[in-house]
Protein backbone atom coordinates (compact mmCIF):
# COMPACT_ATOMS: atom_id res chain seq x y z
CA UNK A 1 0.00 0.00 0.00
CA UNK A 2 2.71 2.63 1.07
CA UNK A 3 4.68 1.84 -2.00
CA UNK A 4 1.36 2.43 -4.73
CA UNK A 5 1.11 5.57 -2.17
CA UNK A 6 4.52 7.27 -3.00
CA UNK A 7 4.45 5.88 -6.13
CA UNK A 8 1.42 8.49 -6.63
CA UNK A 9 3.03 11.66 -4.86
CA UNK A 10 5.50 13.76 -6.62
CA UNK A 11 8.23 14.78 -5.37
CA UNK A 12 9.82 17.75 -7.00
CA UNK A 13 9.98 21.30 -5.62
CA UNK A 14 6.82 23.82 -6.44
CA UNK A 15 5.61 26.82 -6.33
CA UNK A 16 1.67 26.98 -5.59
CA UNK A 17 -1.57 28.24 -7.39
CA UNK A 18 -2.12 32.45 -6.15
CA UNK A 19 -5.78 31.73 -7.21
CA UNK A 20 -5.97 34.85 -9.69
CA UNK A 21 -8.08 33.70 -12.64
CA UNK A 22 -6.59 34.63 -16.10
CA UNK A 23 -8.47 37.13 -17.95
CA UNK A 24 -10.91 36.68 -19.91
CA UNK A 25 -9.65 37.39 -23.57
CA UNK A 26 -6.81 34.70 -22.54
CA UNK A 27 -9.69 31.99 -23.97
CA UNK A 28 -8.18 28.75 -25.19
CA UNK A 29 -9.47 26.14 -27.53
CA UNK A 30 -8.95 22.71 -27.54
CA UNK A 31 -6.39 20.75 -29.92
CA UNK A 32 -4.23 18.18 -29.03
CA UNK A 33 -0.81 18.11 -30.01
CA UNK A 34 0.29 16.02 -33.31
CA UNK A 35 3.71 14.29 -34.19
CA UNK A 36 5.33 16.74 -31.08
CA UNK A 37 4.65 20.37 -33.27
CA UNK A 38 2.85 23.69 -31.83
CA UNK A 39 -0.82 24.43 -32.58
CA UNK A 40 -3.04 27.75 -31.83
CA UNK A 41 -4.17 26.36 -28.75
CA UNK A 42 -0.87 24.00 -28.01
CA UNK A 43 2.62 23.80 -27.20
CA UNK A 44 5.03 20.70 -28.40
CA UNK A 45 8.35 20.20 -28.35
CA UNK A 46 11.31 21.59 -30.41
CA UNK A 47 14.42 19.71 -29.45
CA UNK A 48 15.18 16.59 -28.28
CA UNK A 49 17.60 16.10 -25.75
CA UNK A 50 18.60 12.37 -26.32
CA UNK A 51 22.34 13.69 -26.47
CA UNK A 52 22.37 14.64 -22.81
CA UNK A 53 23.24 10.92 -21.65
CA UNK A 54 26.68 11.31 -22.82
CA UNK A 55 27.15 14.98 -21.77
CA UNK A 56 30.38 15.77 -19.36
CA UNK A 57 28.44 17.56 -17.00
CA UNK A 58 31.27 18.70 -15.04
CA UNK A 59 31.83 20.75 -18.20
CA UNK A 60 29.76 24.04 -17.69
CA UNK A 61 30.26 25.17 -21.44
CA UNK A 62 29.50 22.29 -23.20
CA UNK A 63 26.11 21.24 -21.21
CA UNK A 64 24.68 25.09 -21.81
CA UNK A 65 25.89 24.80 -25.22
CA UNK A 66 23.46 21.83 -25.77
CA UNK A 67 20.62 23.46 -23.72
CA UNK A 68 20.85 26.53 -25.33
CA UNK A 69 18.18 27.76 -27.93
CA UNK A 70 14.74 28.74 -28.03
CA UNK A 71 12.14 26.97 -26.56
CA UNK A 72 8.33 26.75 -26.87
CA UNK A 73 6.34 26.56 -23.48
CA UNK A 74 2.61 27.17 -22.48
CA UNK A 75 2.36 29.55 -19.45
CA UNK A 76 -0.15 28.19 -17.65
CA UNK A 77 0.24 30.03 -13.86
CA UNK A 78 1.06 33.38 -13.18
CA UNK A 79 1.65 35.83 -10.02
CA UNK A 80 -1.85 37.76 -9.01
CA UNK A 81 -3.07 40.54 -11.45
CA UNK A 82 -0.76 39.15 -14.17
CA UNK A 83 -3.24 36.28 -15.39
CA UNK A 84 -3.20 37.97 -19.12
CA UNK A 85 0.03 36.41 -19.22
CA UNK A 86 -1.01 33.11 -19.32
CA UNK A 87 -0.59 31.92 -23.07
CA UNK A 88 2.36 30.65 -25.34
CA UNK A 89 5.71 32.03 -24.96
CA UNK A 90 9.52 31.14 -24.70
CA UNK A 91 12.12 29.91 -22.64
CA UNK A 92 15.60 30.83 -24.03
CA UNK A 93 18.85 29.23 -22.59
CA UNK A 94 22.17 31.06 -24.12
CA UNK A 95 26.07 31.44 -23.21
CA UNK A 96 28.02 34.39 -24.52
CA UNK A 97 31.49 34.08 -23.18
CA UNK A 98 31.58 33.04 -19.74
CA UNK A 99 27.66 34.71 -18.98
CA UNK A 100 24.64 32.01 -19.50
CA UNK A 101 21.06 33.76 -19.58
CA UNK A 102 18.20 32.05 -18.86
CA UNK A 103 14.89 34.03 -19.99
CA UNK A 104 11.12 33.92 -20.05
CA UNK A 105 9.14 36.00 -22.51
CA UNK A 106 5.21 36.02 -22.68
CA UNK A 107 3.26 35.96 -25.91
CA UNK A 108 4.08 39.08 -27.31
CA UNK A 109 7.82 39.02 -26.51
CA UNK A 110 8.18 40.87 -22.96
CA UNK A 111 10.52 39.58 -20.91
CA UNK A 112 8.85 38.19 -17.74
CA UNK A 113 11.90 37.33 -15.82
CA UNK A 114 15.78 37.11 -16.86
CA UNK A 115 19.12 35.90 -15.05
CA UNK A 116 22.52 36.60 -16.35
CA UNK A 117 25.02 34.85 -14.36
CA UNK A 118 28.93 33.89 -14.59
CA UNK A 119 28.88 30.05 -16.42
CA UNK A 120 32.02 29.46 -13.87
CA UNK A 121 30.17 30.58 -10.28
CA UNK A 122 28.80 27.64 -8.17
CA UNK A 123 27.68 29.23 -5.14
CA UNK A 124 27.30 32.59 -3.75
CA UNK A 125 24.16 35.07 -4.72
CA UNK A 126 24.59 34.60 -8.63
CA UNK A 127 25.23 31.31 -9.60
CA UNK A 128 24.03 28.14 -11.80
CA UNK A 129 23.60 24.59 -11.25
CA UNK A 130 23.28 21.78 -13.87
CA UNK A 131 21.85 18.55 -12.18
CA UNK A 132 21.82 15.24 -13.95
CA UNK A 133 20.07 12.36 -12.89
CA UNK A 134 20.11 9.07 -14.55
CA UNK A 135 17.92 6.16 -14.77
CA UNK A 136 14.60 5.62 -16.35
CA UNK A 137 13.72 8.20 -17.36
CA UNK A 138 16.91 10.14 -16.80
CA UNK A 139 15.90 14.57 -16.53
CA UNK A 140 18.21 17.39 -15.91
CA UNK A 141 17.81 20.22 -13.66
CA UNK A 142 18.78 23.64 -14.90
CA UNK A 143 18.51 26.40 -12.31
CA UNK A 144 19.90 30.10 -12.00
CA UNK A 145 20.12 32.71 -9.20
CA UNK A 146 20.55 36.03 -9.32
CA UNK A 147 19.71 39.27 -7.73
CA UNK A 148 16.91 41.41 -9.03
CA UNK A 149 17.99 45.63 -8.81
CA UNK A 150 16.49 45.71 -5.64
CA UNK A 151 18.62 43.00 -4.24
CA UNK A 152 15.96 40.41 -3.82
CA UNK A 153 17.12 36.80 -5.05
CA UNK A 154 15.76 35.72 -8.60
CA UNK A 155 15.09 31.99 -9.86
CA UNK A 156 14.44 30.32 -12.60
CA UNK A 157 14.60 26.67 -12.98
CA UNK A 158 13.20 24.16 -15.23
CA UNK A 159 13.08 20.39 -15.20
CA UNK A 160 13.55 18.96 -18.76
CA UNK A 161 13.79 14.91 -19.61
CA UNK A 162 15.39 13.52 -22.67
CA UNK A 163 13.11 13.54 -25.00
CA UNK A 164 13.02 17.48 -24.86
CA UNK A 165 10.14 17.53 -22.84
CA UNK A 166 10.49 20.92 -20.29
CA UNK A 167 7.61 19.04 -17.94
CA UNK A 168 8.41 21.89 -15.49
CA UNK A 169 9.80 25.30 -14.67
CA UNK A 170 9.22 28.35 -12.68
CA UNK A 171 10.41 31.98 -11.49
CA UNK A 172 10.57 33.07 -8.07
CA UNK A 173 11.23 35.85 -6.10
CA UNK A 174 12.90 35.32 -2.43
CA UNK A 175 10.65 31.98 -3.14
CA UNK A 176 6.96 33.74 -3.87
CA UNK A 177 4.82 32.18 -6.45
CA UNK A 178 5.68 33.46 -9.52
CA UNK A 179 5.22 31.75 -13.25
CA UNK A 180 4.77 28.32 -13.91
CA UNK A 181 5.61 27.51 -17.72
CA UNK A 182 6.38 23.53 -19.67
CA UNK A 183 6.34 22.34 -22.85
CA UNK A 184 3.90 19.37 -24.73
CA UNK A 185 0.72 20.58 -23.22
CA UNK A 186 -2.42 19.43 -25.06
CA UNK A 187 -4.47 22.35 -23.62
CA UNK A 188 -4.06 25.22 -21.44
CA UNK A 189 -6.16 28.62 -20.64
CA UNK A 190 -9.42 29.79 -18.93
CA UNK A 191 -11.85 27.32 -21.32
CA UNK A 192 -11.92 24.22 -19.96
CA UNK A 193 -11.11 21.25 -22.25
CA UNK A 194 -14.26 20.00 -24.11
CA UNK A 195 -13.41 16.74 -22.09
CA UNK A 196 -15.65 17.87 -19.28
CA UNK A 197 -18.78 17.70 -21.24
CA UNK A 198 -18.37 13.89 -22.04
CA UNK A 199 -16.82 12.99 -18.23
CA UNK A 200 -20.13 15.39 -16.98
CA UNK A 201 -21.80 13.05 -14.71
CA UNK A 202 -21.46 11.07 -11.55
CA UNK A 203 -18.47 8.15 -10.93
CA UNK A 204 -17.83 5.77 -8.50
CA UNK A 205 -15.18 3.39 -7.62
CA UNK A 206 -13.03 2.18 -4.39
CA UNK A 207 -10.21 3.60 -2.96
CA UNK A 208 -6.69 2.67 -4.23
CA UNK A 209 -5.57 2.56 -0.71
CA UNK A 210 -6.52 0.23 1.57
CA UNK A 211 -6.02 2.06 4.86
CA UNK A 212 -9.37 3.00 5.28
CA UNK A 213 -11.62 0.03 3.81
CA UNK A 214 -14.59 -0.01 2.97
CA UNK A 215 -13.83 3.85 1.61
CA UNK A 216 -16.28 4.39 -1.56
CA UNK A 217 -15.32 7.64 -3.68
CA UNK A 218 -17.55 9.90 -5.48
CA UNK A 219 -16.53 11.73 -8.25
CA UNK A 220 -19.03 14.25 -10.07
CA UNK A 221 -18.05 16.13 -12.67
CA UNK A 222 -19.88 19.04 -14.56
CA UNK A 223 -19.28 20.53 -18.23
CA UNK A 224 -17.91 23.78 -16.99
CA UNK A 225 -14.62 22.44 -15.19
CA UNK A 226 -15.43 21.45 -11.68
CA UNK A 227 -14.95 18.26 -10.19
CA UNK A 228 -16.52 17.04 -6.55
CA UNK A 229 -14.67 14.62 -4.66
CA UNK A 230 -16.41 13.08 -1.64
CA UNK A 231 -14.52 9.94 0.44
CA UNK A 232 -11.69 9.42 3.02
CA UNK A 233 -8.44 10.46 2.62
CA UNK A 234 -5.21 7.75 2.72
CA UNK A 235 -3.90 8.33 5.42
CA UNK A 236 -5.63 10.03 8.70
CA UNK A 237 -9.05 8.54 6.96
CA UNK A 238 -10.16 11.85 7.31
CA UNK A 239 -14.03 12.42 5.40
CA UNK A 240 -13.13 14.85 2.35
CA UNK A 241 -16.12 16.71 0.23
CA UNK A 242 -14.14 19.13 -1.98
CA UNK A 243 -14.42 20.88 -5.38
CA UNK A 244 -11.65 22.31 -7.71
CA UNK A 245 -12.59 23.67 -11.05
CA UNK A 246 -10.71 24.61 -14.07
CA UNK A 247 -10.31 28.46 -14.33
CA UNK A 248 -7.08 28.59 -16.58
CA UNK A 249 -4.90 29.36 -13.53
CA UNK A 250 -2.44 26.96 -12.40
CA UNK A 251 -4.86 24.18 -14.66
CA UNK A 252 -3.63 22.26 -17.95
CA UNK A 253 -3.82 19.31 -20.01
CA UNK A 254 -0.79 17.19 -21.30
CA UNK A 255 -0.22 13.43 -22.26
CA UNK A 256 -0.07 10.81 -19.99
CA UNK A 257 3.57 10.50 -18.91
CA UNK A 258 6.31 9.90 -16.12
CA UNK A 259 5.69 13.18 -14.36
CA UNK A 260 2.53 11.18 -12.47
CA UNK A 261 3.86 8.01 -12.66
CA UNK A 262 1.39 6.88 -15.19
CA UNK A 263 1.80 4.08 -17.61
CA UNK A 264 -1.25 3.69 -19.95
CA UNK A 265 -1.91 6.09 -22.79
CA UNK A 266 -3.76 9.04 -22.57
CA UNK A 267 -4.14 12.32 -21.38
CA UNK A 268 -3.88 13.93 -17.46
CA UNK A 269 -6.04 16.66 -17.00
CA UNK A 270 -4.36 18.84 -13.88
CA UNK A 271 -6.21 21.61 -11.88
CA UNK A 272 -4.92 23.41 -9.45
CA UNK A 273 -1.61 21.50 -10.28
CA UNK A 274 0.79 23.78 -8.09
CA UNK A 275 -1.42 22.26 -5.08
CA UNK A 276 -1.07 18.27 -6.59
CA UNK A 277 2.74 18.02 -5.64
CA UNK A 278 5.21 19.21 -2.65
CA UNK A 279 6.13 23.04 -2.20
CA UNK A 280 9.06 22.67 -0.25
CA UNK A 281 7.89 26.30 1.08
CA UNK A 282 4.17 25.50 1.86
CA UNK A 283 4.16 21.54 2.38
CA UNK A 284 1.07 21.56 4.00
CA UNK A 285 -0.68 23.45 0.66
CA UNK A 286 -2.69 20.37 -1.28
CA UNK A 287 -6.35 20.98 -2.82
CA UNK A 288 -5.80 19.86 -6.21
CA UNK A 289 -7.02 17.03 -8.17
CA UNK A 290 -5.83 14.90 -11.53
CA UNK A 291 -8.31 13.36 -14.04
CA UNK A 292 -6.47 11.18 -15.96
CA UNK A 293 -8.24 9.64 -19.79
CA UNK A 294 -7.62 7.37 -22.22
CA UNK A 295 -8.04 9.92 -24.85
CA UNK A 296 -9.00 13.85 -24.63
CA UNK A 297 -11.21 13.95 -27.93
CA UNK A 298 -14.63 12.90 -26.45
CA UNK A 299 -13.35 10.38 -23.80
CA UNK A 300 -16.40 7.68 -22.10
CA UNK A 301 -14.26 6.59 -19.25
CA UNK A 302 -11.94 7.89 -16.67
CA UNK A 303 -8.01 5.75 -15.73
CA UNK A 304 -7.82 7.82 -12.48
CA UNK A 305 -9.03 10.49 -10.55
CA UNK A 306 -7.44 12.17 -7.58
CA UNK A 307 -7.87 14.71 -5.17
CA UNK A 308 -4.77 15.58 -2.97
CA UNK A 309 -6.06 16.22 0.60
CA UNK A 310 -5.08 19.16 2.74
CA UNK A 311 -3.02 19.32 4.84
CA UNK A 312 -0.49 17.08 3.14
CA UNK A 313 -0.38 14.51 5.94
CA UNK A 314 -4.11 13.38 5.49
CA UNK A 315 -3.25 11.80 2.49
CA UNK A 316 -5.24 11.45 -0.82
CA UNK A 317 -8.38 10.30 -2.39
CA UNK A 318 -7.61 8.26 -5.27
CA UNK A 319 -10.20 6.15 -7.33
CA UNK A 320 -8.70 3.63 -9.91
CA UNK A 321 -10.46 3.41 -13.24
CA UNK A 322 -14.00 4.77 -11.73
CA UNK A 323 -17.64 3.75 -13.19
CA UNK A 324 -19.75 6.47 -14.16
CA UNK A 325 -23.99 6.16 -12.80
Amino acid sequence: MSAVLMASIVVFISCGKDGTAADDDDHQEETPIEGGTSSEFSVGIAKNFSGAASLTYTDANAVADFYAGEHPVAIYATPAGKGSDIGKGKLVLSRNGTTFTMKLLNASGSILAENNVDINANGGSNYKQFIRVSGTPSNTTITTWANTTDFKRQQILIYANDNGELYDGYTSIEFSNQYRFRNNVEHFGTTPPAAFASLKGVWEGSALQPTCNPNPITVTISAEGSVNFKGKASMTCAVQDATVKWDGQDDFVRPNTMEFNQVEAGSQIAIDYGSTIRDSQNNNKRGGALLVVPKLKDPTSLLDAQYYATPSYAGMVIVRKPVKK
